[in-house]
């Protein structure tokens, strides 16, 4: 926590002394020994500035409760340089505590990783130029390679991995040479799709209430926390952490204290009241959504999906929630119509972003049987599907110099010296875009 002073590098880049510090939470007593030390409030207000050119800027509480409803939030893992002479914040880094999937496996089994992202990277305009986002990098995977624990309160199992092997973020497209020229970190990619959505699906008030010639009933909901996390949660875990790598692994405090905030009341629940099964007959939750706007007025994004495929598919999931959904998108924009009324006043074609596992999971149900294809008309097929992949995902090792000796830690040591091999295999199969499919559900995204 003692303020250090950042000198000009062996390259030259920095103008001019800098002081790299961690932010702290509470409020400062004014006895004038607090020169080098800033607050979550000066931290959120500078991160607001610097995302202020943004079409929809987010405001500082956005940081905020991005801060606060993180179950790991840690106050000295957001690192800031300061101008010595303004005294005021001119570039951050904040270092976020997770827990990724290897993808394929049982997700907590000893194949789950301990991860470190790295997230709200900006640099004062007038401060640009001077290499401090690139030194505020650095110091960060320093402090990663030294990083253990992290687990949740009341987390099992918590104590299997204690130090962090891998470290991940999301880049600009620009920005993606900087990072791997920088940090040595390597972009993933991942792959969507976009699809259009078919208007009589939405103008259409008839609701698909039968499976295998079975009445059914369905019932949507908002989700509630924490009732909901005790269904929640398996399903996630098998549905998006067991399949894909660098999936989020979500604890029940991730779920009640980050997911319900982040989401409130845009995550629908689809409720069975009674669905047989393998096992009988099944009543409760079978799958949830979530969209947001995205890349235009008339464009979406699956933001968070999950289904229990054993008493449902995806293709009927998708279709009860998406209409559900996209109607409470168009009663936001027009909030004095009625709910049968807004299919009506879609003029336009919607689209839909979501991931290509997914839409292949709905294209191979679409051609199973009859049944099944009348419940995934909500797609206009006709439209074409358009690749919309993402690669701005890049990942990096991470040597835990903990246990090394002075010298060790003095020395350029190869990263595969003491990283886990699981986490070499595992990047390098995301990397070659071949084995597991890479997903970060938006939800998630820092």
């Amino acid at each position: 926590k003692d303020p250090s002073p950042v000198d000009t590098d062996s390259t030259g880049t920095t103008k001019k002394d800098y002081i790299l510090c961690s932010i702290v939470e509470g409020p400062l007593k004014n006895d004038g020994d607090n020169k080098d030390i800033k607050t979550l409030s000066e931290w959120t207000n500078f991160c607001a500035f610097c995302f202020s050119y943004k079409p929809s800027p987010p405001p500082a509480s956005y940081f905020r409760r991005h801060y606060d409803n993180d179950p790991k939030k840690d106050a000295s893992l957001i690192r800031v340089a300061v101008d010595p002479i303004s005294n005021e914040i001119v570039s951050s880094v904040r270092i976020f505590r997770r827990r990724i999937s290897s993808g394929g496996n049982d997700a907590r089994s000893s194949n789950s990783i301990e991860a470190c992202g790295i997230g709200e990277v900006c640099t004062h305009p007038n401060h640009r130029g001077q290499g401090l986002a690139r030194i505020l990098l650095h110091d960060a995977i320093r402090i990663m390679e030294l990083l253990e624990g992290g687990g949740e309160v009341g987390e099992a199992g918590r104590d299997e991995i204690t130090t962090v092997s891998c470290s991940l973020l999301h880049a600009s497209p620009s920005l993606m040479a900087v990072y791997e020229r920088s940090g040595n970190y390597k972009s993933v990619t991942t792959r969507w799709s976009v699809v259009t959505i078919n208007s009589s699906f939405l103008t259409s008030t008839k609701s698909i209430t039968t499976i295998n010639g079975d009445e059914l009933t369905y019932n949507i909901r908002n989700a509630s926390f924490p009732d909901d996390t005790t269904s929640l949660r398996p399903i996630h875990a098998k549905y998006s952490e067991q399949r894909f790598g660098g999936c989020i692994i979500r604890s029940d405090q991730y779920w009640n204290e980050y997911v319900s905030e982040e989401l409130g009341d845009s995550l629908f629940i689809l409720v069975a009241d009674s669905v047989e099964g393998d096992e009988g007959s099944f009543s409760g939750i079978v799958a949830w959504l979530s969209i947001r706007s995205r890349g235009g007025e008339n464009r979406y994004q699956l933001r968070e999906f999950g289904a229990d495929t054993e008493h449902i598919t995806t293709s009927l999931a998708l279709s009860m929630l998406l209409k559900f959904a996209f109607h409470a998108e168009q009663k936001k924009k027009n909030p004095t119509s009625a709910v049968e009324e807004v299919g009506d006043a879609v003029e336009e074609s919607l689209e839909l972003v979501l991931p290509s596992p997914i839409l292949e999971e709905v294209q191979e149900e679409k051609g199973s049987n009859k049944k099944e294809e009348e419940k995934i008309k909500f797609i206009d097929w006709d439209a074409g599907i358009e690749s919309d992949n993402d690669v701005g995902w890049m990942y990096r090792p991470i040597v835990h110099r903990g246990s090394m000796s002075n010298d060790e830690k003095e020395e350029n040591v190869e990263d595969k010296k003491y990283c886990n091999d699981d986490v070499n295999i595992s990047i390098k199969e995301w990397t070659n875009k071949k084995g597991v499919e890479h997903l970060i559900w938006p939800t998630d995204s820092f």
